[in-house]
C-alpha cells in the first residue's frame, strides 16, 4: 500500500506550529491534540522541520531553562535532518525507515508540499488490520476452500 492511500483513510488535519513560538507553546498544542509531534510550517507554509516529545525532553529539561522563552527554533529537528517519506513510498518502506532510523513520525511529501503526517502507531495500526483480514480470508477458504454452500 501507498502512502497516499493510507493518509486518504487517516482523518484529520495537520497541526502546524512556527519556529518563532516557544516550547511552552508547542507543549501546549501537543497536549491539546494528544500528539507526539507538530511539523514546524513558515509563513509561506514551506516546511521547516518538525519538534517532538523526543526533541523537547532531550534539549528543554534543564531546571534552569525557561520554557515560556525558548524558540521551537532552537530545539526543532531542522528540514536539513528531517526523514520524510514521499505519497509513493509504500507501507513496509516507511515502516522499515522508521525502525531503522528510530523515528516515530514521518512527515509525507508530494512534489515538496507537506499532504501528511504518520506515526509509527498509524503504520502499525494499518498492518494489523491488513494482517487481520488476510488471516479471516485464509480461514473462510479452508473451511469452504470450494465456495459452495451447502
Amino acid at each position: 500500500m501507498k502512502l497516499s492511500k493510507l493518509l486518504e483513510k487517516k482523518s484529520g488535519k495537520i497541526v502546524t506550529i512556527d519556529s518563532n513560538k516557544t516550547v511552552s507553546e508547542a507543549i501546549k498544542l501537543l497536549n491539546k491534540h494528544n500528539f507526539g509531534s507538530l511539523l514546524v510550517m513558515n509563513e509561506d507554509r514551506k516546511l521547516e522541520g518538525i519538534i517532538t516529545e523526543r526533541d523537547i525532553l532531550s534539549k528543554c529539561s534543564d531546571d534552569k531553562k525557561d520554557n515560556h522563552k525558548i524558540k521551537i527554533a532552537e530545539v526543532m529537528t531542522t528540514k536539513e535532518n528531517l526523514i520524510i517519506g514521499t505519497a509513493d513510498d509504500t507501507l513496509s518502506y516507511a515502516m522499515k525507515v522508521m525502525i531503522n532510523k528510530r523515528i516515530r513520525h514521518l512527515p509525507i511529501i508530494d512534489k515538496e508540499k507537506v499532504i501528511g503526517l504518520l506515526s509509527i502507531g498509524d503504520l502499525l495500526k494499518e498492518v494489523l488490520d491488513q494482517s487481520e483480514s488476510e488471516v479471516k480470508l485464509l480461514r473462510e477458504y479452508i473451511t469452504n476452500p470450494y465456495g459452495i454452500n451447502i
